[in-house]
């Protein structure tokens, strides 16, 4: 009977640790999948930025649009005048919505006029692009690209077609390739829409070269791919037949996943597995026979040594995934330190068009027409808009690769210095605001502080018309969880926007009706997650709206005490109490 029990017994065990062993076999081939689709998100990310920053470049051309429609909106235009804004173009030529020639420059051959139903730059102006940029055409030995800008004239819209010759826009392509960061071995490109080489950064593939290999024509009929060990991902630059082309070595862009990462986990998994049937080998005998007790014995010394030797795998596999990580932590240096200096590149030809416009502003308004400052002063507001927007990307994106330790944060001292950062708006609005007690937490304090602002900010941003802005910010802690609420009775929301509004640029009201980019709550979202928490926000359309964070109030490791600084500032004077009352 005791027999019949055991037998029973390590059948039932034979059973869960086979099931243990599959469901480990499928989640460890799982997590190589995922993080290998990690790498190829990674990369397309970079992919997708890199086209937005080269589009973004040539919409500034919108900028000039004002300018364009003085010059080329009068009934008529001279061919002298197009010579003499052709700059550095081949040539110039002025269409009109039918593309027959206005006016054009020296340069505009019969060839070029002849290649005009040939251009791809014209039907992307047609549907409505801002502007488009077509493939290489023939002219001369080198070829040329129209550039082609849609202009409103009081005759009816207008294109106004340029051709530059490929050799121009090279360097700058080429400086826009080499700010993509990628490992060792890696290629960029930007091709026109025949897969003809604009710019690259493979001397091999020099601009000119046209793909034509078999390999080359796969890059060109699939976004992304691996070819002759080479993984590769497209994306189309907007409002233009173009696409940037990044391309990597399989093994130094895999290499977490592939090469002897790739086996060890299996190796241990193996490991595990021989363990598991020697034990079950062991048992075996023993139900048997108690005469083999001795070479059991001996079969249970190599045993443990077999998992010694597993945990000496181990061991190297820990040292492995340390390295893994710390060459995470370089990759995200790399990302922001790309996405700063990306920032600074795109600020810098704004804060010139302001600096301009305002001079222009200044010194010029005698002389300008109405209508001419008007068109500056929106120029001014736009760039102003820009800058704006690009600076709030960068606190997006640099969120989630912080690095500063989490520190004990007074969340009730923290929201009195932001009430007195905002205390122009408090009293310009003349809001009433009720704190609450608010507990301590361990967190990032900047990051808090930029939580509350955002959602302190957006409170007294969308208020009802005719209606004193009331503003509750409370707390309560329970089971090591913070939740945070602030409450306002501002213009609410439909609650099917409860999900959207946390997404970045989404704005639930038209863009001149409030101020701001969209990217705050985003910002609040990335914020939250990054402290192991959530925000979820409800609302009632001219009622009100209430955003609830939750917080861990304390993590794992131990935290130092709060840096001097963060309760530098002094509660407010007794004759400011009036702005808000403590609850």
């Amino acid at each position: 009977m005791r027999r019949r029990q055991a037998i029973l017994t390590f059948l039932a065990a034979a059973v869960l640790s086979l099931s243990l062993l599959t469901v480990f076999a499928i989640e460890l081939g799982n997590t190589q999948v995922k993080s290998k689709r990690d790498v190829e998100a990674r990369v397309h990310e970079r992919t997708v930025l890199a086209a937005a920053l080269l589009d973004s470049v040539f919409q500034s051309v919108q900028q000039a649009l004002p300018q364009y429609e003085r010059t080329y909106g009068t009934r008529t235009v001279a061919n002298q005048l197009m010579d003499a804004h052709r700059d550095q173009s081949d040539y110039l030529a002025l269409l009109d919505a039918n593309h027959r020639v206005l006016a054009n420059s020296l340069g505009f051959t019969a060839q070029a006029r002849q290649d005009l139903r040939l251009s791809a730059a014209l039907p992307i102006v047609d549907r409505g692009g801002p502007y488009g940029l077509g493939n290489v055409l023939p002219y001369g030995r080198a070829g040329v690209i129209n550039f082609a800008v849609a202009i409103p004239t009081p005759f009816g819209k207008r294109i106004l077609l340029s051709g530059s010759r490929p050799a121009a826009l090279t360097p700058f392509l080429v400086n826009e390739l080499r700010r993509i960061p990628g490992v060792e071995g890696a290629h960029n490109y930007v091709l026109d829409g025949n897969g003809r080489v604009l710019a690259s950064t493979n001397p091999a593939v020099p601009a000119g070269y046209v793909f034509h290999t078999p390999g080359q024509m796969a890059v060109l009929s699939h976004w992304s791919g691996d070819v002759k060990g080479h993984y590769y991902d497209k994306v189309g630059v907007g409002g233009s037949t173009w696409r940037i082309v990044l391309a990597a070595p399989d093994g130094p862009l895999f290499a977490s996943v592939s090469g002897l990462r790739k086996w060890l986990p299996w190796l241990v998994f193996c490991g595990f597995a021989g363990v598991a049937l020697l034990a079950f080998a062991l048992a075996w005998r023993l139900l048997h026979t108690a005469d083999e007790l001795t070479a059991a014995n001996g079969q249970l010394g190599r045993v443990n040594a077999e998992l010694e030797r597993v945990a000496v795998e181990l061991s190297q596999s820990n040292g492995q995934l340390v390295r893994q990580a710390r060459e995470l932590e370089r990759s995200n240096a790399e990302l922001e330190q790309f996405a700063s200096i990306a920032s600074h590149d795109l600020q810098e030809p704004l804060r010139k068009v302001r600096t301009f416009t305002d001079l222009l502003l200044d010194l010029e308004s005698e002389r300008l027409s109405e209508k001419g400052a008007d068109y500056l002063r929106r120029t001014n507001a736009a760039a102003a808009r820009m800058q704006t927007l690009i600076s709030d990307l960068l606190k997006l994106s640099q969120v989630g690769t912080s690095t500063r330790p989490f520190t004990l944060v007074d969340l009730e001292t923290l929201t009195r210095e932001v009430l007195e950062d905002l205390d122009a708006q408090v009293l310009d609005t003349g809001a009433e605001i009720r704190l609450g007690g608010l507990p301590k937490v361990e967190a990032d304090a900047p990051q808090m502080r930029q939580l509350m602002q955002n959602l302190l900010s957006n409170a007294l941003k969308f208020r009802r018309e005719g209606v004193t802005p009331e503003i509750d910010i409370d707390a309560t802690v329970e089971k090591g969880k913070v939740r945070l609420m602030v409450r306002d009775n501002g213009i609410g929301f439909e609650p099917e926007y409860a999900r959207r509004i946390f997404r970045a640029f989404e704005r639930l009201g038209a863009r001149g009706a409030y101020p701001g980019t969209g990217i705050g709550l985003a910002v609040c979202r990335k914020i939250a997650e990054r402290h192991g928490g959530s925000i979820v926000a409800e609302g009632v359309p001219g009622v009100g709206a209430t955003f609830t964070v939750m917080l861990r109030s304390r993590h794992r490791r131990s935290l130092p005490d709060p840096p001097a600084g963060l309760e530098r500032r002094r509660t407010r004077p007794r004759e400011q109490e009036h702005a808000y009352a403590t609850a």
